[in-house]
C-alpha cells in the first residue's frame, strides 16, 4: 500500500514539473532590461536603459516595445527639459529599430512622423521606415516630398530636413515611383547639399531612368530650368542611346512651342535647343518629325552656333531628308552670293555646310555642292565643295 502511495506521488510531481514548464513556455518572464525600463520612472532612467541595452546587443523587439512605451508615457504638456529628454530617447529607438529593419515599425514610425512636429525626428522616422521596407507608407512618403518640393513654407530649413529624411527613405525603397520626387529635389528650390545629395541618390533608384524624365519635358506643369535640368540629366544616365535621342526630340519640338518675354527663362531655353540638337547629332533619331523644329532652329534660332548644331545635327544624320534640307540651306546662300546680296555670316557657314554635305556621303547632295563651284565665291570656298564631291560615291 505504501509502494502505491509513493510512486502515485512521485507521479503527481512529475505532472506538476511538465505543467509548470507548459506554462513558462507559453507566458515567459519579461527580460532583464523590458524589467528595468518598466521600472523607470523617468524619461532620462528609460534613455540611460535603452542605451544600456543597445550597447547589450538588445533585439529589435526591446526597442519596439520602449517606443510603444514611450508612447503611453507621454504626458500631455511637457516642460522644454523634459521635451529635449523625450526627443532624444525618440530619436534613439527610431533611428535602432531602422538599423534592426524592424517591419513591425512601419505604423509606430509612421505615428512618430504625424505626432512630433521636431524637423529632425521626422526625417529620420522616414529614413527608418524606408530601411524598414514598409511598403504601405511610400505612396505617403512620395506626397511628402512633392508637397515640400511645391511649397517650402515659412520653415525652409525644417522642410529642407525633412525632405532630406523622405530622400534617404527612398534610396532604401529603390522603387521607381520615388525617382522623379527625387529628381524634383535636385532641380528645386534647396539648398546645393541637398540637390546633390538627391543627384547622388537618383542612380540608386532607377538605372535608366528616360521614363519619369521624358515626361518632364513633355509636361505643361514644369518650368524651364527643370525641363533643362531633366535633359541634363537624362544625357549623363546610363539610359540608352534610343531613350536619350527621344528625350532630346522631345525637348527640341517642346522648346519651339514654347514662348517668354523673361530673360532668364529665353536663356534657359536657348541652352535646352542647343543642348536638344547635341544630343541628336550624337544618339541620332528615326523620328521625322524632328526636322521641323531642326529648321526653325536654323532659321530662327538664336545666333550662328545654333545654325552650326543644327548642321551638325543634319549631316550626322546622312537621311536622304536631313541632305535635302541641308543642299536647300546651301543653296539660299548660294542665291544670294550670286546676287551679290550676302548676309555677312554668309560665308562661314557655307564653309560649314559644304563639308557637311560631302560627310554625308549621299549622292544628292551633288547638284548644291556643283553649284557653289559655278558660283563667284572665293577660291577657298570653290576647294571645299570640290573636296566634299571626292568624297561622295
Amino acid at each position: 500500500m505504501k509502494r502505491i502511495i509513493i510512486i502515485i506521488t512521485v507521479f503527481s510531481v512529475m505532472l506538476g514539473a511538465l505543467y509548470a514548464q507548459d506554462q513558462g513556455n507559453q507566458a515567459k518572464e519579461p527580460d532583464f532590461y523590458t524589467q528595468l525600463l518598466d521600472s523607470q520612472a523617468t524619461t532620462e532612467g528609460r534613455l540611460r536603459v535603452v542605451r544600456a541595452a543597445a550597447a547589450d546587443g538588445a533585439k529589435a523587439e526591446f526597442f519596439a516595445y520602449a517606443l510603444d512605451n514611450l508612447f503611453s508615457t507621454l504626458p500631455s504638456s511637457q516642460s522644454s527639459s523634459h521635451l529635449r529628454e523625450t526627443e532624444e530617447l525618440l530619436q534613439f529607438l527610431v533611428i535602432k529599430l531602422g538599423e534592426e529593419k524592424h517591419t513591425a515599425a512601419g505604423p509606430n514610425l509612421w505615428k512618430v512622423y504625424i505626432t512630433f512636429s521636431n524637423p529632425i525626428i521626422r526625417a529620420e522616422a522616414l529614413a527608418s521606415l524606408g530601411k524598414i521596407q514598409a511598403a504601405d507608407y511610400l505612396p505617403r512618403i512620395i506626397d511628402i516630398i512633392k508637397e515640400i518640393s511645391i511649397d517650402p513654407g515659412t520653415d525652409r530649413i525644417g522642410r529642407e530636413q525633412i525632405a532630406y529624411g523622405a530622400i534617404a527613405s527612398l534610396e532604401e525603397y529603390k522603387e521607381s515611383d520615388g525617382y522623379l520626387p527625387v529628381f524634383l529635389v535636385s532641380a528645386g528650390w534647396y539648398s546645393d547639399r541637398l540637390k546633390n545629395r538627391a543627384r547622388e541618390v537618383m542612380p540608386k533608384i532607377m538605372d535608366d531612368p528616360s521614363e519619369p524624365l521624358i515626361s518632364v519635358l513633355k509636361g505643361s506643369t514644369y518650368n524651364l530650368t527643370v525641363k533643362f535640368s531633366a535633359l541634363q540629366t537624362l544625357e549623363g544616365s546610363d539610359a540608352t542611346a534610343q531613350q536619350k535621342s527621344k528625350g532630346a526630340v522631345t525637348a527640341l519640338d517642346d522648346a519651339w512651342k514654347t514662348t517668354t518675354n523673361n530673360n532668364p527663362d529665353r536663356l534657359t531655353l536657348i541652352r535646352l535647343r542647343k543642348l536638344s540638337i547635341d544630343m541628336i547629332r550624337r544618339y541620332g533619331t528615326e523620328d521625322t518629325n524632328i526636322y521641323h523644329p531642326l529648321q526653325k532652329s536654323y532659321r530662327e534660332g538664336v545666333d550662328e552656333e545654333e545654325q552650326i548644331y543644327v548642321i551638325a545635327a543634319l549631316s550626322a544624320l546622312a537621311t536622304d531628308d536631313s541632305v535635302r534640307i541641308l543642299s536647300n540651306f546651301l543653296r539660299e546662300i548660294n542665291d544670294r552670293q550670286s546676287r551679290g546680296v550676302p548676309l555677312r555670316e554668309d560665308e562661314r557657314l557655307v564653309r560649314v555646310i559644304i563639308p557637311a554635305l560631302g560627310s554625308t556621303g549621299k549622292s544628292e547632295a551633288k547638284n548644291a555642292l556643283r553649284e557653289v563651284i559655278a558660283t563667284n565665291w572665293t577660291n577657298a570656298v570653290h576647294v571645299l565643295a570640290q573636296d566634299a564631291l571626292k568624297k561622295i560615291p
